[in-house]
């Protein structure tokens, strides 16, 4: 009897391929059959859940962004609020194999929205989520409530740090280290929480 297809399965292992590709040869290595060849499938096994390089990425960047909310959830409940806000925050940052794989596909990613109606499209939504999550969060670690112009300024700040953090990390990593991104990381939470700190 035939082994029955997980769709999700495949799915997945394409999502990975597009991102070892990417990281591997820019998007301008970014084709069916290169995806294909690092999926050790078919370029029609490929177009039978994608059809063109667009929808690649933009499955690969939904399926990013999945990921990192799978590990934000994860954390354990009950940590003050600003250690909570600096371990979510810490995700974004290419601290690790995993992360920086992430970092590199969002960052051509990002560069790619420019031109493209659909993928920006995408960014915007993952974009707003992530001013969601990051809202409630800084919101919780301040003291005293904050103004939702005020709140929105601290928090447009701290996604500016990460994305400037993280785009300098996967371009030039020697220049930026793991813990020199973390130091930055915790001095840019002091400077948005100043005045405001979660005792």
């Amino acid at each position: 009897m035939p082994r029955q297809v997980d769709h999700d399965e495949r799915r997945e292992a394409l999502s990975q391929a597009v991102w070892q590709v990417v990281s591997d040869s820019g998007l301008e290595g970014l084709t069916l059959r290169a995806v294909a060849a690092a999926a050790g499938c078919t370029t029609g096994m490929v177009t039978h859940y994608f059809p063109d390089k667009k929808a690649l990425l933009a499955h690969a960047r939904t399926e990013m962004h999945r990921r990192m909310a799978a590990r934000i959830d994860a954390f354990p409940a009950g940590a003050p609020a600003r250690e909570t806000l600096y371990a979510v925050a810490e995700q974004a940052l290419p601290l690790d194999d995993e992360r920086r794989l992430e970092a590199v596909v969002w960052s051509q990613f990002l560069l790619t929205t420019r031109n493209d109606p659909v993928l920006f499209d995408e960014h915007r939504r993952s974009h707003a989520s992530w001013i969601r999550r990051l809202t409630v969060l800084v919101d919780a670690a301040c003291r005293d409530p904050l103004e939702t112009a005020d709140l929105d300024v601290r928090v447009r700040g701290l996604v500016s740090c990460l994305d400037g953090l993280a785009l300098n990390a996967v371009t030039d990593p020697d220049a930026y280290p793991p813990a020199l991104q973390r130091h930055v990381l915790r001095t840019q939470l002091d400077l948005i929480m100043e005045g405001n700190p979660n005792q």
